[in-house]
């Protein structure tokens, strides 16, 4: 212990007495220690926690599908889970949960709020206590009692800033007063954001469908439900468990369950759920940042390399006064692990600064980040990191270390005596740097390119100069379709009159927004061979007249909505060009549809050009679109194309929707570009952020590269200047220093090339247009790696060039 003290103190004096050298080291290693630590932060906080419930291991997803008709989610009803409640001998507890949205009046402001609409005892079953409060009890959950709410954590701090008096306040939720009963911690919330919850019993479209699910068992299936495990019931039986009783309700239905459909029932594990969309992409990432550590390892095991080349006269020396081989190869492990502790310092501070960036990139995937931070299991992992690489980049040195005492003491000797298997070392760890970079400089390139095509993608409607914004009548004073019409309509007029508004128009769903797919199966009248089981879907969007011209959606044939079509007017639709593969090469218009098994018919009146509804990389789907007036209702999201100021625009939806209603709500008011640029982010910032490590490799592999072949050219001084003097011109020196780093990039491009074809290939979820293996891709990098080693080499060439021959032969 003793020994390795004094090395210690040896190391750290040897460190300081090449404050050049140490600091290139530390921030080197830092940045590549730091990458891991901030990642491993995520990870340890998304994947590897457990779930911030108690016995979340127990909980688990009911989920329902029918594979055959490729619907991998169909919801469960109340009807089915009231049959999983009862029937299960898997969980001690079977809870329900949908969202909605309602109006809540607060203080005398309206304020639209997301709602969780969950079983009483959902919360005990996730294991949440409240921070305020109480949870829901049973009686909250029974048919006319008084309504209550429990507040999420950040809607208690931002609306109320976290009043510690809330419990008890009475607000006005559906034409009923709601008292706040409770608040709950800062925890993720499953299995969406909500700003309040209530119980199940006083939802007023849950309670209407409950009606219904004696003839309809399918009523009402937007519920999703998990379960609590019974202690000492596994998983699989779980599954079990739960597809016996949908086998069950199914096979006893078969007019309800057609066997055409095959649905089935099975489970999943909550905390699998919660990270689903996330897992792959954080993995890929951790890969990245361990590369990018390799390839800062090597760079320094190259410094420590050149700079043992300087120190071979002091390991003679210390070798010839008794040191041993082990003692010598035990100082340059304890240097180098001395640096790498210095870096995991400096890495754990570059972490943190860039964990708040990385957790809401995250965030976009999971709600599970509450438990990301750089805590003592952050700390831990640093440390490891920080002496296996201290390890790894200082073993090469300590074991080809060796004292030349015949020549190494001579006086005169000169410090650039560098061995073969030295010099092959260091050329080594540059092809395998190079090769390395390769790889993350191709998995980045073939995200933005897939990036640059996804924004190049033609949407279907001109997003410029439109403000979109969300006014949804509250059904309790809007009772009637009628009601709801006498709403909308004298907003849109009063839009319309505006000076600068071109165009507005009413519609159930945002191009791009967060709405979900209206699919509904239709049949078109006169089709032969029409099978119920087997019936086209599409994608119902409900629209006032001027929604084409709002959105520039051109006409392909037909006409667009009049005003003359109302309620009382024979129904119409128009179709988009996707949807009218269904007629077979014939023309749709004049042809009638119906999405309701024939109970009423709409006759297709136009074809409009399709839109990426859902998202720019997804395929359009078939589309029909129905006048407001027919429709039945809608949620109300408002569209206005202007010549003006886009911030005046919003205001005059809201002072529009104010006019009419001085307590509706008016939010999510957004331009369609915004709306965009929005979708586009979470791409974007994925290629960007994996081309920022990418670029890091580059740099350090470059200059790595500069380094060495610079120590070549230090060590040759004397021959360039011989063959100068010989005759050799300066063009030539350049060109073989040049030919010497370009060889290097080039072993390490074929063998990183190689490298990338194979592991690209994971990138694939996540490219647009864009094979794993596009040339164009894999051109740019070898340009820009022969460009990058051109100029990592030109400064050690032009130094060769100047060297001057008559003071190299003097020196012979």
């Amino acid at each position: 212990m003793d020994q390795l003290l004094k090395d210690i103190r040896f190391g750290a004096r040897t460190l300081l007495r090449s404050p050049a050298f140490a600091l290139v080291a530390i921030v080197t290693l830092g940045l590549g220690i730091g990458a891991n630590a901030a990642i491993f932060s995520v990870i340890d906080g998304v994947l590897l926690k457990p779930l911030p419930y108690a016995s979340g291991e127990r909980l688990l997803l009911i989920r329902q599908s029918a594979p055959l008709a490729r619907r991998p989610d169909i919801g469960v009803s109340i009807k089915e889970l009231y049959e999983y409640r009862a029937q299960t001998k898997a969980f001690d507890a079977v809870v329900e949960y949908h969202q909605m949205n309602f109006d809540l009046l607060k203080r005398g402001e309206p304020d639209r709020v997301d709602t969780g609409v969950v079983s009483h005892n959902f919360f005990d079953v996730l294991g949440i206590r409240p921070i305020l409060g109480r949870t829901f009890v049973a009686a909250d959950d029974a048919p006319g009692a008084d309504a209550v709410l429990i507040l999420s954590h950040s809607y208690w701090q931002t609306k109320f800033g976290g009043d510690p008096t809330i419990i008890g306040q009475i607000f006005q939720m559906n034409d009923r007063p709601h008292t706040v009963v409770g608040v709950l911690p800062d925890v993720p919330q499953y299995p969406q954001e909500n700003d309040v919850y209530m119980p199940a019993s006083a939802c007023p479209f849950r309670a209407a469908a409950e009606k219904r699910i004696v003839e309809n068992p399918r009523a009402f299936s937007i519920l999703t439900a998990f379960g609590r495990l019974r202690p000492g019931v596994s998983r699989p039986a779980a599954s079990a468990d739960v597809e016996a009783i949908c086998s069950r309700f199914t096979h006893d239905r078969p007019s309800v369950y057609r066997p055409s459909a095959g649905v089935t029932s099975t489970t999943l594990g909550l905390g699998d759920e919660l990270t689903r969309n996330v897992r792959p992409l954080l993995l890929i990432l951790l890969g990245t940042t361990a590369l990018v550590l390799l390839i800062a390892c090597a760079n320094v095991a190259n410094l420590m390399l050149a700079r043992l080349l300087r120190r071979d006269r002091e390991m003679a020396i210390r070798s010839a006064l008794g040191a041993g081989r082990w003692q010598l190869a035990r100082q340059l492990l304890v240097e180098s692990v001395l640096l790498s502790l210095a870096a995991g310092v400096f890495g754990l501070f570059f972490a943190a600064s860039t964990l708040s960036m990385l957790t809401r990139f995250v965030a976009r995937f999971t709600t599970r980040t509450g438990q990301i931070a750089v805590d003592p299991g952050v700390l831990a992992f640093t440390l490891v990191v920080s002496v296996v690489t201290g390890l790894v980049f200082g073993t090469l040195p300590a074991v080809i270390s060796r004292a030349d005492l015949a020549g190494a003491m001579k006086p005169g000797t000169r410090a650039g005596g560098t061995t073969t298997m030295r010099r092959r070392l260091q050329n080594g760890l540059i092809v395998a740097q190079v090769a390395v970079s390769v790889v993350l400089l191709a998995g980045a390139g073939l995200l933005l390119a897939s990036f640059y095509r996804l924004q190049k993608v033609d949407p279907g409607y001109r997003a410029e100069r439109v403000v979109a914004a969300e006014a949804f009548p509250n059904f309790s004073k809007y009772t009637t379709f009628e009601s709801q019409l006498r709403f909308y309509q004298p907003v849109l007029e009063r839009l319309q009159s505006e000076p600068g508004v071109v165009s507005a128009a009413v519609t159930n769903a945002v191009p791009l927004s967060t709405s979900a797919p209206n699919t509904n199966p239709f049949q078109i009248q006169g089709r032969p061979g029409d099978d119920p089981d087997k019936r086209p879907a599409a994608d119902v969007r409900v629209v006032t007249p001027d929604y084409f011209q709002t959105l520039g959606i051109p006409f392909v044939g037909g006409r667009p909505f009049r005003g003359a079509d109302r309620a009382d007017a024979p129904a119409v639709a128009i179709v988009n060009k996707a949807m009218t593969r269904y007629w077979d090469g014939r023309d749709p218009i004049g042809t009638r549809v119906s999405f309701d098994n024939g109970a009423t018919w709409a006759t297709v009146v136009g074809i409009v050009g399709d839109v990426r509804q859902f998202g720019l990389e997804r395929g359009s789907v078939a589309q029909v679109y129905v006048p407001l007036a027919q429709s039945g209702g809608l949620n109300g999201r408002f569209l206005v194309r202007t010549q003006a100021d886009l911030a005046g625009a919003a205001r005059l939806i809201r002072d529009a929707v104010h006019a009419v209603d001085p307590n509706m709500p008016v939010e999510n008011v957004r331009t369609l570009d915004e709306l965009r640029e929005r979708y586009l982010a979470t791409p974007k910032l994925t290629a960007m952020l994996l081309t920022v490590f990418a670029a890091l490799a580059v740099l350090v592999t470059m200059a790595g590269l500069t380094g060495v072949i610079g120590t070549s050219v230090s060590q040759r001084v004397q021959e360039f200047g011989v063959r100068m003097a010989l005759g050799a011109t300066r063009e030539r020196v350049l060109g073989q220093v040049l030919g010497q780093g370009l060889t290097l990039v080039a072993a390490g491009l074929v063998a990183g090339l190689a490298g990338s074809l194979l592991l690209t290939r994971v990138l694939s979820t996540y490219l647009f247009d864009t094979q794993p293996t596009d040339p164009v891709t894999f051109a740019s990098v070898v340009g820009a790696f022969v460009i990058a080693g051109t100029a990592a080499t030109l400064g050690p060439a032009l130094r060769a060039t100047s060297v001057d021959p008559m003071l190299a032969l003097r020196a012979e």
